[in-house]
């Protein structure tokens, strides 16, 4: 009995160690981020401890393996509950920005002509825009914490890059013989879209998806550090901003509240890659050897 395409992708996937380390990464965060708020709720003390502030990484209780931030909630409660919005934004992100890469891409590389050269221009005009002053600018101007709204913030310039890329490789594939002889044959639109053109794409699609999530969560930790969106205490750049603030860069009890949610977001990142590249050694013959 064959396997299905799901469980030879995932079996591909398991042969590469750099994909298999970021896949196992990332399954991990996802269990984090749907589980972690439950078993660590957070709940702020409306008079904190003062001695309950900015402690070390403690043995016991669980919520404070990581130490303590600056109301004496655990660092670790903090990350956890931090992790589903940033997970869900940059993934909403990485979706929309490869989803409308990509329908441009293929728009203007199979239709042509007229519709080529517009969406082309607008492309072209949005490249030339600093992609990071447009994203602080609308999200200052929005200020919203929709994870929906955000995510269409964060990908307003990110397709441009895919669809350029898109539209190159549909330019040249959609002259090939074997696409000549399904117009012949008087096969539809959709199927020569979907059927011929989609499938030597979707390896390279995959991988600019996983690169645009990351580049998303750096965007999305980026606005919360710098205060452009309404934020929590334990959203992810709020902690690294409030740690800065309290000196963690001179060695005071803060270093564990900057060194945490860094180490995650770094990991994170590192896994990402990771799976990019673990999917491109495994579409590439030459890397794969």
């Amino acid at each position: 009995m064959r396997a299905s395409g799901v469980g030879r992708a995932l079996a591909l996937i398991w042969r590469s160690s750099s994909a298999r380390f970021g896949l196992v990464v990332v399954a991990a965060y996802v269990v984090m981020a749907a589980i972690g708020p439950v078993l660590l709720p957070y709940r702020p003390a409306s008079f904190p401890n003062p001695s309950e502030i900015l402690l070390p990484p403690q043995p016991w209780p669980p919520s404070r393996w990581l130490g303590t931030d600056m109301t004496g909630q655990g660092i670790l409660v903090d990350i956890v509950n931090g992790a589903p919005f940033v997970l869900e934004v940059s993934f909403l992100a990485g979706l929309l920005t490869t989803l409308i890469g990509l329908a441009v891409g293929i728009v203007a590389g199979y239709v042509g002509r007229y519709v080529d050269a517009v969406l082309m221009w607008i492309t072209d005009t949005l490249l030339t825009i600093p992609g990071i002053l447009l994203v602080v600018i609308v999200a200052t101007m929005v200020k919203t914490e929709n994870p929906f709204i955000l995510a269409g913030i964060l990908s307003i310039t990110g397709w441009t890059g895919l669809a350029r890329a898109v539209r190159s490789q549909v330019l040249a594939i959609k002259n090939l013989p074997y696409i000549e002889v399904s117009r012949v044959l008087g096969l539809g639109t959709g199927y020569i879209l979907f059927r011929e053109i989609m499938p030597p794409l979707v390896p390279y699609i995959w991988i600019n998806f996983i690169l645009n999530v990351e580049g998303a969560i750096y965007a999305a930790v980026g606005l919360y550090y710098l205060g452009l969106l309404p934020f929590k205490s334990y959203d992810w750049g709020a902690m690294i901003n409030f740690a800065l603030q309290l000196g963690a860069v001179y060695g005071t009890n803060a270093v564990w509240y900057l060194l945490f949610p860094v180490l995650f977001i770094s990991l994170y990142m590192v896994a990402l890659m990771e799976l990019a590249y673990g999917i491109e050694e495994i579409v590439n013959p030459r890397l794969r050897r």
